[in-house]
């Protein structure tokens, strides 16, 4: 199978958007506070407003090529720097990946156990999904994001009892901050990550339904990053928020049942692990297919990049402190690399496009 329908695009997003903002909200929350789960819904608007204007570009036009869009758009030249810094913004992504999966489950689950082991076995196994092509990439995908789904719901519903929604206001008691907008900047960011799939939309066989796929899919996403901000706020409340790394983990530590029967980290080790997982070879193979594009293959690509991308984890998460400054860093690189940049190359190649309607740029 080398090629995709839409309904496999939708769980491509539901991959590439769902843990970043589910696994570290401290970093906006420290932003936004009390009002993060309004910036949330804010930048929910403009990310989904920003997909739908992607895809229509991309259908408008009949071309779904992310290396031909940036070089038509900007010239072969600045479209490759473009695509360039693009595909910095997709290693630093699979280093996100691979140092905060490790350090969660050092943090909070397995302290005894160094970080560099839990990023061996995390970047080793991801070579052998990577060298099956799309096939195992998909096949991971759908079996990793339903499960998932059904570990959320799961949470949802063992962690309603801890909740005091009363905790979200009031709302901008001290107007609209500087701290609210940088949240928006943030969580806009991450949603950006929507941006890792655009390199499989040549892969979509019917492009009648993509728009809808799409849709349903960065929706679904939506609704999930609302009940968990929201959730994670009412569960700690904002200075309590502040003092924790990874809040959700730490959620569902409270659900207990006839007072021994403890599940909830099950539950969210399937998240954590699972989520990923499935993020990381989603971006790694989106990085291979631009790569490619750019006539850069070799044999050893793979090795190459997850060596530097094991390297550069370990640096950046056996640190907490440090981690955390990365994140933070992150979500405005993942801001311009993957919203800013598409954005702006997406407006040319639609504008050039109205100019000379005979044929593709």
């Amino acid at each position: 199978m080398d090629k995709i329908n839409p309904k496999h695009y939708a769980f491509l997003i539901l991959a590439t958007c769902i843990v970043s903002l589910k696994t570290y909200p401290k970093v906006f929350i420290q932003n936004g506070l009390r009002d993060s789960w309004v910036a949330v819904i804010t930048s929910s608007i403009l990310i989904l407003l920003f997909l739908i204007y992607v895809i229509k570009t991309c259908q408008k036009n009949n071309v779904y090529n992310l290396v031909e869009i940036f070089q038509g758009a900007l010239g072969k030249t600045f479209g490759n720097v473009m695509l360039g810094l693009f595909c910095l913004t997709l290693f630093f992504t699979l280093v996100e990946s691979a140092a905060v999966e490790a350090s969660s489950m050092h943090t909070n689950m397995l302290v005894a156990t160094p970080v560099w082991f839990f990023i061996l076995f995390f970047v080793g196994p991801a070579i052998y999904t990577l060298k099956q092509d799309l096939v195992a990439i998909i096949t991971v995908t759908l079996i990793g994001i339903s499960l998932i789904i059904i570990a959320g719901m799961n949470l949802a519903a063992m962690t309603h009892p801890y909740k005091d929604y009363s905790l979200l206001f009031p709302v901008f008691a001290r107007g609209i901050s500087g701290g609210f907008i940088l949240s928006i900047l943030q969580t806009l960011g991450l949603f950006g990550c929507v941006s890792i799939t655009f390199p499989y939309l040549v892969d979509v066989t019917s492009k009648k339904r993509l728009l809808l796929y799409a849709v349903l899919g960065i929706l679904f996403v939506i609704q999930m990053q609302i009940v968990s901000t929201t959730g994670v706020i009412a569960t700690f409340d904002i200075s309590r928020i502040n003092q924790m790394p990874y809040p959700k983990l730490l959620q569902t530590q409270l659900v207990s049942h006839f007072r021994f029967l403890e599940a909830g980290e099950l539950f969210v080790m399937l998240q954590i692990v699972g989520g990923w997982y499935i993020k990381y070879v989603v971006t790694f193979y989106a990085l291979i297919k631009i790569l490619k594009g750019l006539k850069i293959n070799t044999p050893y690509m793979i090795y190459i990049i997850s060596l530097m991308v094991a390297i550069s984890a370990y640096l950046a998460g056996n640190d907490l402190f440090v981690l955390f400054r990365f994140l933070a860093y992150y979500t405005y690189i993942a801001f311009v690399g993957f919203v800013v940049i598409p954005t702006f190359v997406f407006a040319v190649f639609s504008f050039k496009n109205q100019k000379s309607p005979s044929g593709n740029v």
